[in-house]
């Protein structure tokens, strides 16, 4: 029970030493005392002056400059204060590009003694301003109509010009325009905005506004045309021109239409084979091809002349190989002399002559309303190689012309 009374004692006691030091502290106005006052605005004054000089303050939290500011007075003056009641300042002026430290100026109540503030001072870093012209770059939303050739754009003008800090300006890599172009079919023509982009494609946004630009895209039709070599000239005595190809042998090209309806096909430049005993292969530049855009042609096309040394070949047939063509029916014809040799010599470039085999050739003749009866008839070699000449022992046959047996077979003869 002791305890007890002895822990209510203390409390009471603790009780009466706290009113009485509140009643103390009341009653002593005057007793000094520090207090911090905190997030004080720091206003920046003659930034006008730093403009007009082409410079400008590039802290990025210029307008949100704060200072904490320690006071001293009394308990009655500083219980009323607030931070409203200060104000807080740093001057630029004269300031040049770079980073220099501005003093804060703190100013208050003369009731209060300022001990300090915090920050001190502010580094303010300040650039100049500057220029540079930069190229525009033209770039597309979108692909124009399928068929479609997208010609090198315009940009009028064709640059401009960027201003802003310094280290803003000089981060500038590309000034882009950019414009649509989906499913175009002709050429566009628009006016866009310029936009800045760094190193990294970021964009940056300048200072000064930088003025739209308008963009042309020229957008033609196209069509494939053939190439029509050109070849003059005769090669040396016993040799020949026994082909000419073009690789490629058509190309694309890409116009307005007025001008692409116009183009059938495209001529190379001449090519000279005088005196030539073998074959030539020569790259010719296109011709004709004012108004008009080459696709898909990096290197000119190259003119192959294939020439050849003259030669020939002689093939022996028998009369009784010869095709009567035409023959009425219920007629036959019979070869009076069926063993006769019919010499066939063919003339032409040696790479068809060597490659020829007597199954290429076809000794025929015409029979058209031949009767029965004794006839001659001229006589053809026909085939489908590409020869100079050919030139036969016998121009003629003599056959005599029949009427056909019941089973439609006899000896020595050919039917149609």
């Amino acid at each position: 029970m002791k305890i007890k009374n002895d822990k209510i004692l203390v409390q009471a006691a603790c009780i009466v030493v706290s009113v009485a030091f509140w009643v103390f502290v009341m009653f002593q106005p005057d007793l000094m005392k520090s207090e911090t006052i905190a997030n004080i605005p720091v206003t920046i004054r003659n930034l006008s002056a730093l403009e007009n000089a082409n410079l400008i303050l590039m802290n990025s939290d210029k307008d949100h400059f704060t200072v904490n500011v320690k006071v001293q007075g009394t308990i009655a003056q500083i219980s009323k204060l607030s931070k409203g009641d200060f104000s807080a300042y740093i001057d630029v002026l004269g300031f040049s590009e770079g980073i220099t430290n501005a003093k804060v100026e703190v100013s208050g109540p003369s009731s209060v003694s300022i001990v300090s503030s915090s920050p001190y001072q502010i580094a303010c870093n300040v650039e100049g301003i500057i220029s540079k012209v930069m190229d525009v770059d033209i770039q597309y939303e979108g692909n124009q109509a399928t068929s479609y050739y997208r010609a090198l754009p315009l940009s009028n003008p064709s640059s401009v010009k960027i201003t802003g800090p310094r280290s803003i300006v000089n981060a500038a890599a590309k000034a882009v325009a950019t414009v649509n172009i989906s499913e175009a079919a002709d050429t566009v023509v628009k006016t866009v905005p310029v936009r800045v982009y760094d190193g990294t494609d970021a964009e940056i946004f300048m200072s000064v506004p930088i003025d739209n630009v308008e963009v042309t895209v020229p957008v033609y039709p196209t069509k494939y045309v053939e190439i029509i070599p050109d070849v003059t000239g005769v090669p040396e005595e016993g040799y020949q021109l026994s082909d000419v190809t073009v690789k490629p042998d058509k190309v694309r090209i890409a116009a307005r239409k007025d001008i692409l309806d116009t183009v059938k096909e495209l001529k190379l430049g001449q090519l000279d084979i005088s005196g030539a005993f073998n074959n030539i292969l020569s790259p010719r530049e296109i011709l004709g091809t004012d108004g008009l855009i080459i696709l898909d042609l990096k290197t000119d096309p190259v003119v192959n002349a294939v020439v050849e040394k003259i030669t020939d070949k002689e093939f022996i047939f028998k009369a009784s190989e010869i095709r009567f063509d035409n023959l009425k029916d219920g007629l036959k014809v019979i070869v009076s002399e069926p063993e006769t040799e019919v010499s066939v010599i063919v003339t032409g470039g040696a790479g068809v002559i060597n490659k020829l085999a007597k199954g290429d050739l076809i000794l025929s003749s015409d029979v058209t309303g031949a009767d029965i009866g004794v006839h001659d008839f001229k006589i053809q070699c026909v085939t489908d190689a590409k020869l100079n000449n050919i030139a036969m022992t016998h121009e003629n046959i003599r056959v005599e012309i029949t009427e056909a047996s019941e089973d439609g077979a006899a000896t020595d003869e050919v039917q149609e």
